[in-house]
């Protein structure tokens, strides 16, 4: 335990130290919905279903940190380390795997968790946005997509080659992770065909499920987004433990 907490002290410093993975993780979506809900503004329109721009894109907005996390800085991150050999010194010690994964999945959690809380709060103490459903159970369930995340970037970190790689492949990843979240237009808005074609973008199953908790529907309502988010966590946890290296060869 004094080992894990040491890890979490460490790896915290130098996540929050690199300004890159900072700034996506903590700023750029609340400073994108502060942008944006200056020029739409949050007057009810008809096109949001009676609601503000910010209102019916919030939580779209807020989920992209969770995308950021688990396609980009996570993977980068994990693949500078192994590649300047920072990850093969710990193998030299009696820290085991577990230990090393646990506390960067820890630290991650908690600053993605931190970035989500950030731009769900923009929009309420900026926009006066107000949520009908019960706040703990949005942030539930952004936990819930940023943990699936979380595993599907390990995953990613072990199949990339390298850090270069990652962040080419993972740029374009968050590019059709954005336009099929509803962060720039909401979803319910797109045409039916558009609709069905993000159905299998991961990102839209946590956007419905953040988003209809936001609008008080109860979590019941949402069996298939969460089953994708669950899934996920199963099947990307699984691959990312097995196949999690210490070096880059």
């Amino acid at each position: 335990m004094r080992t894990y907490r040491t890890l979490i002290l460490t790896l915290a410093r130098s996540t929050l130290r690199e300004p890159v993975g900072f700034f996506f993780t903590l700023i750029f979506a609340p400073m994108l919905m502060v942008i944006l809900g200056l020029i739409f503004g949050n007057d009810p329109s008809p096109e949001f279903g009676g609601r503000g721009f910010v209102a019916a894109t919030l939580p779209a907005y807020a989920s992209l940190v969770v995308a950021i996390m688990g396609v980009l800085t996570l993977p980068v991150s994990q693949l500078q380390l192994r590649e300047s050999g920072a990850l093969l010194r710990l193998r030299a010690t009696p820290l085991r795997p577990q230990s090393y994964v646990a506390a960067d999945l820890t630290v991650n959690f908690l600053i993605g968790l931190t970035g989500i809380a950030f731009a769900l709060m923009v929009g309420i103490l900026g926009f006066g946005v107000r949520p009908e459903g019960n706040l703990v159970s949005v942030l539930a369930a952004a936990a819930l997509g940023l943990v699936a995340f979380l595993a599907l970037g390990y995953t990613l970190a072990a199949i990339y080659p390298s850090a270069a790689a990652a962040t080419g492949i993972g740029n374009g990843l968050m590019i059709l992770l954005m336009m099929t979240s509803g962060a720039f237009v909401p979803l319910a808005v797109l045409p039916e065909g558009v609709q069905r074609v993000t159905e299998f973008s991961p990102i839209r199953h946590l956007v419905d499920l953040m988003q209809g908790l936001w609008n008080g529907d109860p979590w019941s309502n949402y069996g298939l987004a969460t089953a994708v988010l669950v899934g996920m966590i199963v099947i990307f946890g699984t691959m990312g433990a097995r196949l999690f290296k210490w070096n880059a060869a």
